[in-house]
Protein backbone atom coordinates (compact mmCIF):
# COMPACT_ATOMS: atom_id res chain seq x y z
CA UNK A 1 0.00 0.00 0.00
CA UNK A 2 1.56 3.48 -0.94
CA UNK A 3 2.19 6.19 1.89
CA UNK A 4 -0.41 8.25 2.56
CA UNK A 5 2.12 10.78 4.17
CA UNK A 6 5.62 11.11 2.69
CA UNK A 7 8.60 14.00 2.42
CA UNK A 8 9.76 16.15 -0.71
CA UNK A 9 13.41 16.53 -1.16
CA UNK A 10 13.62 19.51 1.04
CA UNK A 11 12.40 17.39 3.87
CA UNK A 12 8.71 18.91 4.19
CA UNK A 13 5.67 16.74 4.37
CA UNK A 14 2.59 15.95 1.90
CA UNK A 15 -0.19 13.42 1.43
CA UNK A 16 -2.04 12.10 -1.10
CA UNK A 17 -6.07 11.88 -0.21
CA UNK A 18 -9.00 10.66 -1.62
CA UNK A 19 -12.58 11.94 -1.45
CA UNK A 20 -14.23 10.96 1.83
CA UNK A 21 -16.02 7.82 1.71
CA UNK A 22 -19.88 6.80 3.27
CA UNK A 23 -19.94 4.21 6.01
CA UNK A 24 -20.72 1.57 3.14
CA UNK A 25 -17.27 2.18 1.78
CA UNK A 26 -18.67 3.96 -1.38
CA UNK A 27 -17.19 7.62 -2.56
CA UNK A 28 -19.84 11.04 -1.78
CA UNK A 29 -20.62 12.54 -3.92
CA UNK A 30 -18.48 16.10 -4.54
CA UNK A 31 -21.72 18.27 -3.13
CA UNK A 32 -21.85 16.03 0.00
CA UNK A 33 -18.12 16.25 0.03
CA UNK A 34 -17.37 19.74 -0.14
CA UNK A 35 -18.15 21.55 2.75
CA UNK A 36 -17.97 25.31 2.15
CA UNK A 37 -15.28 26.83 -0.04
CA UNK A 38 -12.56 25.86 2.06
CA UNK A 39 -13.30 22.92 3.59
CA UNK A 40 -13.49 18.94 1.71
CA UNK A 41 -13.41 15.90 2.95
CA UNK A 42 -10.92 13.57 2.09
CA UNK A 43 -9.81 9.89 2.65
CA UNK A 44 -6.82 8.54 3.96
CA UNK A 45 -6.16 5.66 1.18
CA UNK A 46 -2.40 4.29 1.90
CA UNK A 47 -0.49 3.74 4.96
CA UNK A 48 1.45 6.13 7.51
CA UNK A 49 3.61 6.04 10.53
CA UNK A 50 3.12 7.52 14.17
CA UNK A 51 6.50 8.64 15.94
CA UNK A 52 5.60 8.19 19.81
CA UNK A 53 6.48 11.51 21.69
CA UNK A 54 7.79 11.84 24.68
CA UNK A 55 10.40 8.50 24.05
CA UNK A 56 12.69 7.37 22.12
CA UNK A 57 14.27 4.12 21.65
CA UNK A 58 17.71 2.18 19.65
CA UNK A 59 17.70 2.46 16.37
CA UNK A 60 17.85 -1.01 14.43
CA UNK A 61 19.07 0.18 11.32
CA UNK A 62 20.48 4.37 9.95
CA UNK A 63 22.55 5.66 7.68
CA UNK A 64 26.01 6.78 8.52
CA UNK A 65 28.82 8.48 7.13
CA UNK A 66 31.22 5.29 6.53
CA UNK A 67 28.07 4.21 4.30
CA UNK A 68 27.20 0.17 3.74
CA UNK A 69 24.87 -1.77 5.82
CA UNK A 70 22.70 0.76 7.70
CA UNK A 71 21.85 -2.09 10.52
CA UNK A 72 23.64 -1.26 13.81
CA UNK A 73 24.84 -4.79 13.90
CA UNK A 74 26.63 -4.44 10.63
CA UNK A 75 30.61 -3.92 10.48
CA UNK A 76 30.18 -0.23 9.03
CA UNK A 77 28.12 0.78 12.19
CA UNK A 78 30.81 -0.99 14.28
CA UNK A 79 33.60 0.30 13.14
CA UNK A 80 32.26 3.91 13.33
CA UNK A 81 30.90 3.82 16.57
CA UNK A 82 34.61 2.52 17.73
CA UNK A 83 36.05 6.06 16.76
CA UNK A 84 33.31 8.51 15.46
CA UNK A 85 35.36 11.22 16.53
CA UNK A 86 38.86 10.57 14.04
CA UNK A 87 40.03 12.86 11.95
CA UNK A 88 37.88 13.42 8.91
CA UNK A 89 35.05 11.64 10.07
CA UNK A 90 31.78 13.90 11.22
CA UNK A 91 32.35 13.13 14.98
CA UNK A 92 35.32 14.88 15.07
CA UNK A 93 33.79 18.56 14.53
CA UNK A 94 31.66 18.47 18.17
CA UNK A 95 31.96 20.25 20.95
CA UNK A 96 35.35 19.06 23.34
CA UNK A 97 33.26 18.66 26.51
CA UNK A 98 30.77 16.70 24.32
CA UNK A 99 33.31 14.27 22.56
CA UNK A 100 34.53 13.86 26.02
CA UNK A 101 31.66 12.70 27.66
CA UNK A 102 30.98 10.18 24.41
CA UNK A 103 34.38 8.95 24.53
CA UNK A 104 33.05 6.55 27.23
CA UNK A 105 30.11 5.25 25.05
CA UNK A 106 32.67 4.61 22.03
CA UNK A 107 34.37 1.09 21.27
CA UNK A 108 33.99 -2.14 20.27
CA UNK A 109 30.62 -3.53 20.78
CA UNK A 110 28.86 -0.34 20.99
CA UNK A 111 27.11 -0.58 18.13
CA UNK A 112 25.90 -4.37 18.42
CA UNK A 113 24.59 -3.01 22.25
CA UNK A 114 22.32 -0.68 20.56
CA UNK A 115 20.85 -3.21 18.16
CA UNK A 116 20.15 -5.46 21.42
CA UNK A 117 18.30 -2.84 22.94
CA UNK A 118 16.32 -1.50 19.51
CA UNK A 119 15.05 -5.34 18.81
CA UNK A 120 14.39 -5.84 22.78
CA UNK A 121 12.59 -2.67 22.86
CA UNK A 122 10.79 -3.57 18.92
CA UNK A 123 9.70 -6.61 20.94
CA UNK A 124 8.46 -5.14 23.60
CA UNK A 125 5.69 -2.68 21.63
CA UNK A 126 4.70 -6.09 19.79
CA UNK A 127 4.05 -7.96 22.55
CA UNK A 128 2.24 -4.91 24.06
CA UNK A 129 -0.25 -4.50 21.06
CA UNK A 130 -0.83 -7.99 20.95
CA UNK A 131 -2.17 -8.42 24.29
CA UNK A 132 -4.26 -5.70 23.52
CA UNK A 133 -6.06 -7.47 20.54
CA UNK A 134 -6.28 -10.36 22.63
CA UNK A 135 -7.78 -8.28 25.89
CA UNK A 136 -9.90 -6.59 23.62
CA UNK A 137 -11.67 -10.20 22.59
CA UNK A 138 -10.65 -8.44 18.99
CA UNK A 139 -8.34 -10.00 15.95
CA UNK A 140 -5.71 -7.29 13.68
CA UNK A 141 -8.80 -6.58 10.90
CA UNK A 142 -10.89 -5.57 14.08
CA UNK A 143 -8.23 -3.40 16.06
CA UNK A 144 -7.60 -0.08 16.13
CA UNK A 145 -5.28 2.54 17.67
CA UNK A 146 -6.16 5.53 19.44
CA UNK A 147 -4.09 8.68 19.05
CA UNK A 148 -3.37 12.02 20.89
CA UNK A 149 -1.98 14.55 18.90
CA UNK A 150 0.20 17.93 20.61
CA UNK A 151 1.36 21.07 19.17
CA UNK A 152 3.16 19.09 16.53
CA UNK A 153 0.93 16.60 14.75
CA UNK A 154 3.78 15.66 11.86
CA UNK A 155 7.77 15.69 12.14
CA UNK A 156 9.18 16.29 9.36
CA UNK A 157 9.42 12.79 7.72
CA UNK A 158 5.13 12.99 7.07
CA UNK A 159 5.15 10.44 10.72
CA UNK A 160 2.29 11.73 12.93
CA UNK A 161 3.75 12.59 16.86
CA UNK A 162 1.16 11.49 18.73
CA UNK A 163 0.53 9.12 22.71
CA UNK A 164 -0.88 6.15 21.10
CA UNK A 165 -2.98 3.67 22.81
CA UNK A 166 -5.71 1.01 22.02
CA UNK A 167 -9.18 2.24 20.99
CA UNK A 168 -11.35 1.46 23.21
CA UNK A 169 -14.73 3.20 23.67
CA UNK A 170 -15.91 2.20 26.58
CA UNK A 171 -12.98 3.12 29.28
CA UNK A 172 -14.15 0.18 31.70
CA UNK A 173 -14.37 -2.73 29.46
CA UNK A 174 -12.88 -4.94 29.55
CA UNK A 175 -11.30 -2.92 32.25
CA UNK A 176 -9.89 0.25 32.88
CA UNK A 177 -7.67 1.64 29.76
CA UNK A 178 -4.20 0.65 30.30
CA UNK A 179 -1.63 3.82 29.99
CA UNK A 180 -0.50 4.77 26.48
CA UNK A 181 2.22 2.29 24.40
CA UNK A 182 4.34 5.80 25.04
CA UNK A 183 4.24 5.12 28.74
CA UNK A 184 4.25 1.10 28.66
CA UNK A 185 7.68 1.38 26.79
CA UNK A 186 8.77 3.71 29.74
CA UNK A 187 8.00 1.35 32.36
CA UNK A 188 9.25 -1.54 30.97
CA UNK A 189 12.76 0.17 30.50
CA UNK A 190 12.49 -0.52 26.61
CA UNK A 191 12.75 3.54 25.77
CA UNK A 192 14.16 6.70 27.20
CA UNK A 193 12.59 9.61 27.96
CA UNK A 194 12.19 12.59 25.17
CA UNK A 195 10.98 14.91 26.67
CA UNK A 196 10.62 18.00 23.58
CA UNK A 197 8.85 21.16 24.76
CA UNK A 198 5.55 21.97 24.05
CA UNK A 199 5.15 18.42 22.86
CA UNK A 200 4.26 16.65 26.52
CA UNK A 201 2.05 17.72 29.85
CA UNK A 202 1.19 20.04 31.10
CA UNK A 203 3.36 22.19 28.31
CA UNK A 204 0.99 20.35 25.80
CA UNK A 205 -2.39 21.64 27.43
CA UNK A 206 -1.73 25.59 27.23
CA UNK A 207 -4.39 27.43 25.03
CA UNK A 208 -1.51 28.92 23.22
CA UNK A 209 2.08 28.38 22.57
CA UNK A 210 3.30 31.56 24.48
CA UNK A 211 1.38 30.42 27.72
CA UNK A 212 2.62 27.22 27.51
CA UNK A 213 6.51 28.89 28.53
CA UNK A 214 7.23 28.12 32.18
CA UNK A 215 7.85 30.50 34.22
CA UNK A 216 11.47 30.76 35.41
CA UNK A 217 12.55 28.97 38.19
CA UNK A 218 9.56 26.62 38.29
CA UNK A 219 10.92 23.76 36.13
CA UNK A 220 11.40 21.05 38.91
CA UNK A 221 7.60 22.25 40.13
CA UNK A 222 5.94 21.84 37.32
CA UNK A 223 8.23 18.40 36.63
CA UNK A 224 6.93 16.57 39.94
CA UNK A 225 3.41 16.85 38.63
CA UNK A 226 0.93 15.04 36.57
CA UNK A 227 1.70 12.84 33.81
CA UNK A 228 5.30 14.37 33.82
CA UNK A 229 6.54 12.82 36.94
CA UNK A 230 4.58 9.59 36.66
CA UNK A 231 6.94 9.23 33.13
CA UNK A 232 9.56 10.61 35.36
CA UNK A 233 8.92 8.08 38.37
CA UNK A 234 8.80 5.23 35.55
CA UNK A 235 12.33 6.00 34.14
CA UNK A 236 13.86 6.40 37.57
CA UNK A 237 12.37 2.85 38.88
CA UNK A 238 13.78 1.28 35.63
CA UNK A 239 17.27 2.56 36.25
CA UNK A 240 16.69 1.60 40.15
CA UNK A 241 16.10 -1.90 39.18
CA UNK A 242 18.48 -2.53 36.27
CA UNK A 243 15.67 -3.56 33.79
CA UNK A 244 15.66 -2.94 29.97
CA UNK A 245 18.02 0.28 28.78
CA UNK A 246 19.34 0.38 31.91
CA UNK A 247 20.09 -3.20 32.19
CA UNK A 248 23.26 -3.64 35.12
CA UNK A 249 24.92 -6.25 33.03
CA UNK A 250 24.99 -4.39 29.22
CA UNK A 251 22.78 -1.08 29.40
CA UNK A 252 22.37 0.88 26.41
CA UNK A 253 25.66 2.51 25.67
CA UNK A 254 24.67 5.50 23.59
CA UNK A 255 20.92 7.23 23.58
CA UNK A 256 18.95 6.87 20.19
CA UNK A 257 19.55 10.67 19.20
CA UNK A 258 23.17 10.17 19.81
CA UNK A 259 23.56 7.86 17.39
CA UNK A 260 21.08 9.55 15.30
CA UNK A 261 23.12 12.89 15.24
CA UNK A 262 26.64 10.82 14.93
CA UNK A 263 25.40 9.40 11.94
CA UNK A 264 23.95 12.09 9.91
CA UNK A 265 27.26 14.42 11.28
CA UNK A 266 25.36 17.22 12.69
CA UNK A 267 25.60 18.19 16.30
CA UNK A 268 22.72 18.53 18.69
CA UNK A 269 19.97 21.27 17.56
CA UNK A 270 17.95 21.31 20.48
CA UNK A 271 18.79 23.62 23.97
CA UNK A 272 18.08 22.23 26.95
CA UNK A 273 16.87 22.45 30.64
CA UNK A 274 17.23 20.70 33.90
CA UNK A 275 13.44 18.95 35.62
CA UNK A 276 15.62 18.38 38.73
CA UNK A 277 16.23 22.21 39.34
CA UNK A 278 14.16 24.95 39.83
CA UNK A 279 16.60 27.49 38.38
CA UNK A 280 16.26 30.06 35.18
CA UNK A 281 19.24 28.78 32.96
CA UNK A 282 18.44 27.24 29.33
CA UNK A 283 21.59 24.83 28.72
CA UNK A 284 22.60 24.77 24.84
CA UNK A 285 22.12 22.18 23.00
CA UNK A 286 25.97 20.82 23.26
CA UNK A 287 25.50 20.33 27.33
CA UNK A 288 22.70 18.32 27.60
CA UNK A 289 24.83 15.65 28.97
CA UNK A 290 25.81 17.97 31.84
CA UNK A 291 22.29 16.90 33.09
CA UNK A 292 23.01 13.22 34.12
CA UNK A 293 19.54 11.46 33.65
CA UNK A 294 17.52 11.32 30.65
CA UNK A 295 14.14 11.86 32.75
CA UNK A 296 15.39 15.46 33.78
CA UNK A 297 15.90 16.84 30.40
CA UNK A 298 13.59 18.86 28.67
CA UNK A 299 14.58 19.49 25.03
CA UNK A 300 13.50 23.14 24.13
CA UNK A 301 13.70 23.38 19.94
CA UNK A 302 15.90 26.51 18.71
CA UNK A 303 13.01 28.58 16.83
CA UNK A 304 11.29 28.73 20.52
CA UNK A 305 14.05 30.07 22.50
CA UNK A 306 13.02 33.88 22.31
CA UNK A 307 9.17 33.50 24.15
CA UNK A 308 11.77 31.99 27.10
CA UNK A 309 14.09 34.41 26.68
CA UNK A 310 11.32 36.87 26.77
CA UNK A 311 9.91 35.28 29.88
CA UNK A 312 12.92 35.30 31.77
CA UNK A 313 14.81 32.37 31.00
CA UNK A 314 18.75 33.21 30.95
CA UNK A 315 20.73 31.21 28.33
CA UNK A 316 24.14 29.74 29.47
CA UNK A 317 26.61 29.20 26.75
CA UNK A 318 25.17 30.88 23.73
CA UNK A 319 27.35 32.38 21.66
Amino acid sequence: MAATFFTLGDGSPRAVLGIRRRNDGTVQSIPDAVADGDTVGTQLNGSGSVRFLGVDTPEKSFAQPLGGSQRLDGVPWEQFLTNPFAPGLPGSGLDPLLIEHLQLRVGSGAAANHYRHAVAGETALQTFIQNDIVALGQTPEQFAFFASFSYEVFDGFGRFLAFLNRNQPDPNVPGPRPLSYNERMLEAGRAMPYFIWPNVNPFREATTVANAVPEPRTANIIAETGTLKRSRDFVKDARATGIGVFDAVDPLRFEAFEVRYLGRGEVPSRAVIDLSRNDDVILRAASYFTIPHPEDRLFIPAEFIPLFAARGWRLEGFL
